[in-house]
């Protein structure tokens, strides 16, 4: 939906946004459903549920974002490890690789779930 003009009432482009928001957050596409909550939010706060939805949207990209960067980390140690060692195969080093992002993502989750049995 790229800069794409909505017609009809403010009720009716609410509508449209909430349903386009509730399906990407289906797809796990959490940034684009907080940009298009932002917008009913800002022009019709009272909207159904939607600050709540948005609220909710940005803490799952924010799990998201986490996840993500830990994985990040997790590939990078395997890299150092890989120079370090000094892995003489290319497809070796790239399943090193694959493997360190798999466990960053295990310890993300393993981390996560230690922040939510404190809630």
């Amino acid at each position: 939906m790229p800069n794409q003009r909505l017609t009809g009432t403010l009720e009716e482009q609410c509508e449209f946004l909430y349903n386009l928001a509730l399906e990407k957050m289906e797809q796990g596409n959490y940034t684009g459903a907080v940009h298009v909550l932002k917008e009913i939010v800002k022009y019709k706060p009272d909207f159904r549920d939607a600050a709540q939805l948005l609220e909710a949207a940005k803490k799952r990209k924010s799990e998201q974002t986490f996840l993500l960067l830990m994985a990040v980390a997790g590939a990078s140690v395997a890299v150092a490890i890989g120079g370090v060692i000094g892995v003489p195969n290319d497809l070796i080093f790239l399943i090193l690789v694959v493997l360190g992002a798999l466990v960053g993502y295990g310890v993300g989750n393993f981390i996560r779930s230690f922040q939510y049995s404190a809630r």
